[in-house]
């Protein structure tokens, strides 16, 4: 196989293929597949929002999501993309819910006319290793004893893609027989592998077969071929790429060294380090911010210092 394909687990490339207007077939076809949406629940179309949320006053976060829509049923889902275990996922997860629940609601509203937040977490790693080996997970809140449910507003979902690996390698054939909705989208963020700079022909052209008879899958493997040759989504690919590796780097060697105060000031200058190469290189501020996962004013702040100093 000669055509590259750029790994989708990474947060720039999701981000390029299910979050853009452009591309909302794709999408509205994947969130289907991911709930296991059918007949009259299916979704029909989304609106693309914008995926910083409001800054929280009294913890001084702002919190930048990946891909966010409001759905033709009247909710809110939220897809995040997650390569490295960060240790917080759980708890990250309800900051987000709680903020993309309560903004729904505006001033002079009732609590009733609050929409569902569905979350949907797509992980490269285990989140509860110990409970569970399955791939896909669902969450409610229920109560202990009766288990009948407290609203249907809140709903969590959880994909791993390592689990998902190791049961397609296992019982291939089986998968393979009785794929269930979402196999053909978890092959598409499995098949590339960016520490390896390959992508598996197993897999693929497993895909490509799938791609035969779903017109959105064969849509999306169009589009992720097409990106992926873009040579601006190159640059900034592999930009994104040294700061996540940079991060992890910095991260885990503070950690041994028990620096904590090491651990940021070493990302922060890292990141100014790659956010002045993007800028110099002329890639616009509203780019790396969305990119970058940083504050647009904080970029800025950045760009000002640079022609200061010229």
């Amino acid at each position: 196989m000669t055509t590259e394909y750029l790994d989708l687990k990474m947060d720039f490339m999701f981000k390029q293929l299910f979050g853009h207007p452009s591309r909302k077939k794709i999408t509205i076809a994947f969130l289907n597949d991911l709930l296991h949406r059918q007949g009259r629940d299916r979704i029909t179309d989304v609106q693309y929002e914008n995926t910083e949320l409001i800054k929280a006053e009294q913890v001084g976060k702002t919190s930048r999501l990946d891909v966010l829509v409001y759905t033709s049923n009247d909710e809110r889902i939220n897809v995040e993309i997650q390569m490295v275990d960060q240790h917080d996922m759980p708890e990250q997860v309800l900051y987000y819910w709680s903020k993309l629940f309560s903004s729904s609601l505006q001033t002079g509203q009732y609590y009733s006319e609050l929409v569902p937040a569905i979350m949907i977490s797509i992980l490269n790693y285990p989140l509860f290793p110990h409970e569970t080996d399955s791939f896909h997970n669902v969450f409610h809140l229920y109560e202990d004893n009766e288990h009948f449910i407290w609203s249907p507003h809140l709903e969590f979902h959880t994909f791993d893609l390592s689990q998902f690996m190791v049961k397609w390698k296992k019982y291939r054939r089986e998968m393979k027989a009785k794929p269930s909705a979402e196999y053909p989208w978890l092959m598409m963020l499995s098949a590339a592998d960016y520490r390896k700079k390959t992508i598996d022909t197993n897999i693929f052209h497993e895909l490509e077969e799938f791609a035969m008879n779903e017109q959105e899958v064969r849509e999306a493997i169009k589009e992720w071929e097409s990106l992926s040759a873009n040579q601006e989504n190159k640059v900034l690919y592999e930009a994104r790429l040294k700061y996540l590796r940079d991060q992890l780097s910095n991260i885990m060697g503070e950690r041994r060294a028990g620096r904590e105060e090491g651990i940021k000031e070493g990302i922060q200058k890292e990141r100014e380090a790659v956010i002045r190469k993007m800028l110099s290189n002329g890639t616009a501020p509203d780019t790396i911010a969305d990119m970058l996962d940083y504050p647009l004013e904080e970029i800025k702040k950045i760009e000002w210092k640079i022609e200061s100093s010229n």
